[in-house]
């Protein structure tokens, strides 16, 4: 058998006040291509389809370009999860349609004990779920379930996936979930709090393969079979500047043997870089040897300066279209200046003068002088 395991598509997201939706409509013709190129049995999304549960229209449309490409268009089904960011009611609307189409969507832990076969392999669905979920989904037939931690939620859950195999049928476990030993990214919805959230890379032995969601990064985790994150189509924070972004294609022997495991890159023409340790004017100059597509990078500029810089974002993105800006060394003065005199006496132009004598370190000239006695010899309510 052959597959792509991907995760983490995170449709909508937002790179702070840049929508993706166009780099993410290109990584997934990418992996649109892919398939036409490798032909695999089967197409794997281990959760985080989109990246909030309520996913914009614009989401949701390419969601479905792309299912209607890989499914209905080259005939590859796909098996998919939810992940912590999907709310898995939504997400598996009209699943037994998309099912009978080649769409198959695991949304509950009921059916992660269902394997979906495809080329003589039992894929196994285990969505996102947290130990309430767990004891919510089997009290009734387990009164003497207790409450655990995640560790112990995911190996009850397992222990039902086991029971379900068919001997001799190679395995795979599709998981969305925290693996001990790895970080989860920065702007991730955090599984792992105060220590608690950590699945062992040892629950999931006895599996062909297991494809997990959730680390962006791709990783290969433990020593006994292939458990892999497959990380996502592309960088969502600034954090993974210059990471490598891929999928990976899997190759099972007839045995279940884990023959084959290809990084296959996932490349956007719009990167997400940084720049760090460089003047503004430093910055701006070197724009000046840029071309127009060397500009558009999602950057991250963090600078050097001191003192605070006029206008400093608007002057960037004269250059840089998409660009943050960070000024970790700014000093800012350690108390704001008392007026001079009796605050009860004090003529309102001699404190404005002396705000102006702050502001601008000199004082004001015949005209700034002039259009202060206009304006204050104006009267009250009068239009300008």
């Amino acid at each position: 058998m052959r597959f792509i395991h991907t995760a983490d598509w995170h449709l909508g997201k937002r790179l702070h006040d840049f929508s993706l939706i166009g780099e993410q409509r290109e990584a997934l013709a990418r992996i649109g291509d892919l398939v036409v190129e490798a032909r695999p049995d089967a197409l794997i999304l281990a959760g985080d389809v989109f990246d909030t549960h309520v996913p914009q229209v614009a989401a949701l449309e390419l969601w479905e370009v792309t299912v209607e490409r890989i499914v209905g268009e080259l005939g590859v089904p796909m098996v998919v999860i939810p992940g912590n960011h999907d709310h898995a009611e939504r997400i598996s609307l009209h699943a037994g349609l998309a099912k009978r189409a080649g769409l198959h969507i695991v949304h509950t832990l009921a059916a992660s004990a269902e394997p979906v076969r495809i080329a003589d392999v039992d894929l196994f669905g285990v969505p996102f779920h947290k130990p309430v979920h767990v004891n919510a989904a089997f009290r009734d037939a387990s009164p003497g379930l207790d409450a655990f931690d995640y560790a112990g939620a995911m190996g009850w859950v397992l222990g039902r996936v086991r029971e379900a195999r068919s001997p001799g049928v190679p395995a795979v476990l599709v998981g969305h979930a925290f693996v001990e030993g790895t970080e989860e990214p920065e702007g991730e919805d955090a599984i792992q709090v105060g220590g608690a959230g950590g699945v062992p890379v040892s629950a999931f032995e006895g599996f062909a393969y297991v494809a997990l969601g959730h680390i962006h990064g791709a990783r290969k985790l433990g020593s006994s079979g292939e458990v892999r994150y497959s990380g996502s189509p592309y960088p969502y924070s600034f954090s993974e500047a210059g990471a490598e972004k891929s999928v990976t294609l899997v190759e099972l022997a007839e045995d279940g043997r884990c023959t084959s495991c290809e990084q296959v890159p996932i490349e956007v023409h719009r990167e997400v870089r940084v720049i760090d340790g460089l003047s503004f004017g430093e910055v701006v100059d070197g724009a000046r040897a840029l071309d127009e597509a060397e500009r558009g990078h999602y950057t991250l500029v963090k600078v050097t300066d001191r003192d605070p810089i006029p206008h400093a974002l608007a002057r960037l993105r004269e250059w840089y279209p998409n660009a943050l800006l960070e000024q970790p060394a700014i000093e800012v003065r350690s108390r704001a200046p008392k007026l001079e005199g009796d605050y009860k006496t004090l003529r309102v132009e001699d404190a404005f003068r002396q705000f102006y004598r702050h502001v601008f370190e000199q004082d004001m000239g015949e005209l700034e002088e002039a259009l202060l006695v206009e304006a204050l010899d104006e009267p009250e309510g009068a239009e300008a």
